[in-house]
C-alpha cells in the first residue's frame, strides 16, 4: 500500500501546474462576475496577491546567501590553485563564454519577438525609469563590480559585487590550504543548508502561482494568454539558434572542425534524459559515459562534465534574458543598452556561480529583475509553466557541457579524434564494454 502511494505522490512540477490551471480557472469565473470592479472580488484579489507576495519574499530571503555560499563553495571545491589555474580557469572560461552568447542571444529574440508588449500590467515611477535609462561609464562599471562595504552590498542585494567578493573568499581560502578547512567545511554546510532552505521554499510554489495566476486573469482576462505563449516560442527559438550558431557552429564546425550532427547523434542520449527530466544531474552518468563516443580522455570528461553540471547553465541564462525583457514589456520600459550589457554580465555570474538545483532558474530570475528595478510579477506568469521551458534549458544545459569538455581537450591537444571518427557500432561496443 506504502508504494503504491509513493507512486501515485505528484511531483513538485505536477503541482505547480495544477495551481496554475485552477489560478485560470477561478481567475476567468472571477473576471466574468465583474472582476476587480467587484467589492467582494476585489478583497478575493487581496488575498490572492498576498499568496503570491509571499511566496516571492520566501523566495528573496535565501537568494543572497544561496548565491554567497554557492560561489564561494564552488571556488573551494575546485582544489588547489594549480588546478584553479590551469583547467579550471580554462573550463570556467568556455562556461562564461558560452554562458554570455546564450543569454545576449536571448536578449535579442526577446526584444525582436516582444513577447511582454501586447498587454501592459501597470506602470513604474518615472524616477525608476530614470535609473533604468541611466548609463554608466566604463569606468563606473567595472567600479560597480567590486563592494566598498560587502556587508552592505548583501543587505542591498546587490549582486554582482557579491559574486565578486564571493569569489575572493573562496580563492583566499583556497591559498589557506590546510589552515582553512574548519572555515571551508562551514562554508560547504551552509551552502547545502541554503538548497535545503530552497525545497523548503519551492514546495510553496503551487499556492504562489495560484494566487498569482489567480489574480493576474481576474484582473486583465485571458489577454494575458498571448504573452505566456510568446514568451515559451521566444525561450525555445532562443535555445534553438544558441545551439546551432554557437555551439555547433561556432565551437565544433569553426573550432573543431567535426560535424555537428554527427557529434549530436553520438550525445543525443543524454540530451533527452536531461530533456524529459529536467535535471542535469540524472544525465551526468551517461554524458560521463558517451564522453568516450566523442574523443574526451577520462581526465577531462571527469573534471569537466561534473563541473558543468553545477556551473555551465547556457539555458537557463537564456531563460534570465528573456524573462527580464518580458518583464519590462509588461511594464512598458525601454531597457536601455548598458542595462543590457549588465544583464549579460550579471546573468552570465550567475548562472556560473549558482548549482544546478530544482527551480533555480525561477529563484535567480527573481533576483535579476528586482536587482533591475523591474516588477516581480512577470516571474509570477511563467512560474506554472517553467517546467515547460525548463526542459530545453536543462537539456541545452548538459550539450553544452559535452561541447565545452569537447573544447577543452582539443585546447589541451587531447581531444581523440580517431575515435571520433570510428563508426557509432564500434563504440557503442567499446562503451558497454
Amino acid at each position: 500500500m506504502g508504494e503504491k502511494a509513493k507512486k501515485r505522490r505528484l511531483k513538485l512540477w505536477q503541482k505547480i501546474f495544477i495551481g496554475l490551471i485552477l489560478g485560470v480557472i477561478v481567475g476567468m469565473i472571477l473576471s466574468n462576475m465583474g472582476g476587480p470592479e467587484n467589492a467582494l472580488i476585489a478583497r478575493l484579489m487581496s488575498f490572492f496577491g498576498f499568496l503570491g507576495d509571499l511566496f516571492i519574499r520566501l523566495i528573496r530571503m535565501v537568494v543572497v546567501p544561496l548565491v554567497f555560499f554557492s560561489i564561494a563553495s564552488g571556488v573551494i571545491n575546485l582544489g588547489d590553485i594549480k588546478r584553479l589555474a590551469g583547467t579550471g580557469v580554462r573550463t570556467i572560461a568556455l562556461f562564461l563564454a558560452t554562458s554570455a552568447g546564450s543569454v545576449s542571444i536571448g536578449l535579442i529574440l526577446a526584444n525582436i519577438i516582444k513577447p511582454g508588449s501586447s498587454v501592459q500590467l501597470g506602470s513604474i515611477s518615472t524616477e525608476a525609469q530614470r535609473e533604468l535609462a541611466e548609463i554608466p561609464s566604463v569606468y563606473e562599471l567595472i567600479l560597480d563590480f567590486f563592494p566598498e562595504n560587502p556587508i552592505a552590498s548583501m543587505a542591498d542585494g546587490t549582486m554582482l559585487q557579491i559574486i565578486v567578493f564571493a569569489i575572493f573568499i573562496g580563492i583566499a581560502l583556497v591559498m589557506l590550504e590546510d589552515r582553512a578547512k574548519p572555515v571551508t567545511e562551514i562554508l560547504n554546510i551552509c551552502s547545502d543548508a541554503m538548497f535545503k532552505i530552497i525545497d523548503i521554499v519551492v514546495k510553496f510554489t503551487p499556492i504562489g502561482v495560484f494566487g498569482l495566476m489567480a489574480k493576474a486573469i481576474t484582473q486583465f482576462g485571458t489577454d494575458i494568454f498571448g504573452p505566456i505563449f510568446k514568451f515559451i516560442l521566444t525561450d525555445y527559438l532562443s535555445a534553438i539558434i544558441f545551439t546551432i550558431l554557437i555551439l555547433w557552429g561556432v565551437c565544433l564546425f569553426l573550432y573543431m572542425k567535426v560535424n555537428p550532427l554527427k557529434f549530436f547523434k553520438r550525445v543525443f542520449e543524454p540530451w533527452l534524459i536531461a530533456f524529459s527530466t529536467c535535471t542535469s544531474s540524472a544525465a551526468l552518468p551517461v554524458s560521463m559515459k558517451v564522453a568516450k563516443r566523442i574523443g574526451i580522455p577520462d581526465e577531462n570528461a571527469s573534471f569537466v562534465l561534473p563541473l558543468g553540471a553545477t556551473m555551465n547553465m547556457n539555458g537557463t541564462c537564456i531563460y534570465f534574458g528573456v524573462i527580464v525583457v518580458f518583464a519590462s514589456q509588461l511594464y512598458g520600459i525601454d531597457l536601455s543598452i548598458s542595462s543590457q550589457i549588465m544583464l549579460v554580465l550579471q546573468a552570465t555570474l550567475l548562472a556560473v556561480g549558482a548549482a544546478a538545483v530544482p527551480q533555480i532558474g525561477l529563484v535567480i530570475s527573481i533576483t535579476l529583475i528586482e536587482s533591475m528595478g523591474l516588477p516581480l510579477e512577470a516571474v509570477a506568469l511563467v512560474a506554472g509553466i517553467y517546467r515547460i521551458v525548463d526542459q530545453i534549458h536543462t537539456a541545452t544545459n548538459s550539450h553544452g557541457d559535452l561541447v565545452v569538455a569537447a573544447l577543452a581537450s582539443k585546447m589541451e591537444g587531447s581531444f581523440d579524434y580517431d575515435k571520433y571518427n570510428r563508426d557509432i557500432e564500434e563504440l557503442s561496443s567499446d562503451v558497454d564494454a
